[in-house]
């Protein structure tokens, strides 16, 4: 046996995003393990300094195309504040129906996503299919499939109609039985059960001392979700019940995420059925010109957090920091010990989103860079 470094990406097909893993292997078994970042750096941060609100309100849910309604709802709950804006219920409950939707469509594209590093092409295949039906429903509801851009300060751009309703719950209909099936077949399934159950094993202290967020954090035993402990919008008229295992592992993270789209299918409904009958109010509420504040969100990977400083009606500095910030640290500590065909379903487990978290500050002292642009991307400093 002798020691080799493994490289995995930065563009690899077992990783959607550039990443690049590192993987010190003695024989198959993974003794240590490092990544490097800095390959999809896009700038959102500095682009939106120094813009109208809206203008950032419309640039900032372009953070990430998975969760987009996620990152437009933190977003507001940090400026809409500061302008002592309160939101009617019916804004409220129907913002909460798309942040829902989207956590059932990214849920679904994970579940897919992770078949297919398994190599089980046809549940792949199932779940895209499932997925397309939520964003024909973002279709009709907003007229975008990915960014949906229904939101503005203080209220949104459309009334769901009760035809809005009905065609939510027809789709919901015709999804609920495959979903269920599926779900049995991830449960029982050999080669799923052999690929997953006591892989990429995360301790519930360990999820603790690495402050781990979202599914990663609820299947190791940590019940905290915000739409719970810090209940914003909608979640204040209706009940989520998380969903917490604690084995831990890989299969863990995955039967997290089937049940929690269930869940978000039962919040949908409840809170359609509570959307009042009143308009959402005209645009534009109330200007906002100065104020800073922080808002967050339970997004589908876990909590996301915007800090937001407003000067002149315009936005000097919007600071974001996504779920997989908080779950990346990880990976060093659950892939160590692993065995090297492990490391695609473990990676993917985390469910990382690469291209909406890539963040770089090149702190000078004059001309001089105290932290270089390279030791920011190698993560050896962070800011």
């Amino acid at each position: 046996m002798h020691r080799t470094m493994f490289p995995i990406g930065p563009q690899h097909p077992s990783l959607k995003e550039p990443i690049f893993l590192k993987l010190y292997v003695e024989g198959t078994v993974i003794e240590k393990a490092e990544f490097d970042l800095g390959y999809a750096h896009r700038g959102v941060e500095e682009k939106m300094e120094n813009k109208e609100i809206d203008t950032t309100l419309h640039a900032v849910q372009r953070t990430c195309g998975i969760c987009s309604q996620c990152h437009s709802l933190a977003f507001l709950n940090a400026v809409e504040p500061m302008g002592q804006i309160r939101i009617p219920k019916r804004v409220a409950l129907q913002r909460m129906v798309i942040a829902e939707l989207e956590r059932i469509h990214s849920h679904m594209l994970w579940s897919g996503v992770m078949m297919h590093e398994m190599g089980l092409e046809t549940l792949f295949m199932y779940y895209m299919r499932e997925r397309e039906k939520i964003l024909d429903v973002f279709d009709e509801l907003t007229g975008n499939r990915v960014h949906h851009s229904a939101d503005l300060i203080g209220t949104m751009k459309m009334n769901f109609s009760e035809e809005d309703i009905e065609m939510i719950s027809k789709t919901f209909d015709s999804m609920k039985d495959k979903l269920e099936d599926y779900r049995r077949s991830v449960e029982g399934h050999d080669v799923i059960r052999d690929r997953c159950i006591g892989k990429g094993k995360i301790t519930r202290a360990d999820a603790v001392k690495y402050g781990l967020v979202g599914p990663v954090a609820r299947a190791s035993g940590i019940s905290y979700d915000v739409r719970v402990n810090a209940p914003y919008l909608g979640y204040q008229f209706v009940k989520v019940n998380p969903v917490v295992r604690t084995e831990g592992d890989v299969h863990a993270r995955t039967l997290v995420r089937l049940d929690e789209t269930f869940e978000s299918m039962r919040i949908v409904e409840e809170a359609c059925s509570k959307i009042p009958k009143s308009k959402v109010p005209k645009y534009p509420v109330k200007r906002i010109f100065h104020g800073q504040g922080a808002g967050r969100v339970e997004a589908p990977r876990g909590e996301n957090f915007h800090f937001v400083k407003i000067d002149m009606a315009k936005t000097k500095r919007v600071k974001i920091r996504t779920p997989t910030v908080a779950n990346l640290v990880m990976y060093p500590k659950v892939l160590q010990g692993a065995d090297i065909t492990d490391a695609p379903v473990i990676v993917m487990s985390m469910d990382p989103c690469i291209s909406c978290m890539e963040r770089v500050a090149v702190i000078k002292k004059g001309k001089t860079e105290v932290w270089s642009s390279h030791e920011l991307f190698r993560g050896k400093k962070h800011d």
